[in-house]
């Protein structure tokens, strides 16, 4: 009987890790990226998308950049903050977790590594949706949310061993461990190009449904961004709230046609009232 392989060579392979690249459990995100980032001696720098990074912006060397009107103008705020004073390490999520927004990954490493920085991707929906090549892509660090992934367990950090700790911090049982990798594996026999065009053809669906709605209109961060993945935050006309869709290799024509029709209960009641 040939044996299983060792769950981190799993995840290392999933995201195209360096051969010298090690791999760390976490018990959440918020701790996997803290390996990293409380083991460098300089400033941390953090994107802020108006998104969860599950870190204290707050924390002493932290500083952050705001997003700005759009996505030029955005890197253009890192690579000014990089400039203005030195740091260690840029934190940014993979996309907006609101609007589905990638983020270009390559341009913001080629800015940290331009200042002597490093790079790390909190990717949490990223690496359910699009290919993460650390080698290709010049991230330095990843982080993986079992959570997401799997649906259960810790999180990942892959990257550059020589600022990592030596050991795991979470204990992860073996099941734990070979369930957060069969995960990785499923999505990779999915293969990225399928998981693509399923979003989209969703997607599709979605903005061909909000335009069909009076007063709705489907929210973005950035004009300029090229590609987003299935999260979106649609607003209704006189509503404070939005009202959040999501959808992604395990959605259905099914759960998507519910999550409309939640939408347009919203937007009729909203003209009703």
């Amino acid at each position: 009987m040939v044996p299983a392989p060792d769950p981190k060579d799993v995840l290392a392979g999933f995201v195209r890790a360096r051969v010298d690249d090690r791999v760390l459990f976490a018990d959440d995100v918020d701790e996997a990226i803290a390996l990293v980032a409380d083991h460098v001696s300089g400033d941390v720098v953090l994107l802020d998308v108006r998104a969860d990074l599950e870190i204290s912006t707050a924390s002493p060397g932290y500083r952050v950049v705001a997003a700005q009107v759009d996505l030029a103008h955005t890197l253009a705020a890192v690579e000014a903050e990089f400039i203005a004073r030195e740091a260690e390490l840029l934190i940014v999520p993979g996309v907006v977790d609101a609007t589905g927004e990638v983020l270009p990954l390559s341009r913001l490493a080629a800015i940290a590594h331009r200042h002597g920085a490093r790079v790390l991707v909190d990717a949490g929906q990223l690496a359910t949706r699009r290919v993460i090549n650390l080698t290709s892509h010049g991230i330095d660090y990843v982080v993986l949310s079992g959570a997401i992934i799997a649906g259960f367990g810790p999180a990942a950090v892959i990257g550059r061993g020589d600022r990592l700790p030596p050991a795991d911090p979470a204990h992860v049982t073996a099941p734990v461990a070979h369930g957060f990798a069969q995960a990785v594996l499923a999505i990779a026999d999915l293969g990225f190009d399928w998981i693509g065009l399923h979003e989209e053809s969703l997607s599709a669906v979605v903005d061909e449904a909000v335009r069909a709605l009076p007063g709705a209109r489907r929210l973005t961060l950035w004009p300029d961004a090229r590609d987003r993945v299935g999260l979106a935050e649609i607003a209704v006309a006189g509503r404070f709230e939005t009202v959040p869709i999501r959808w992604g290799i395990g959605t259905g024509h099914a759960e998507l046609s519910r999550q409309l029709n939640t939408l347009a209960n919203v937007v009729f009641e909203q003209e009703a009232s």
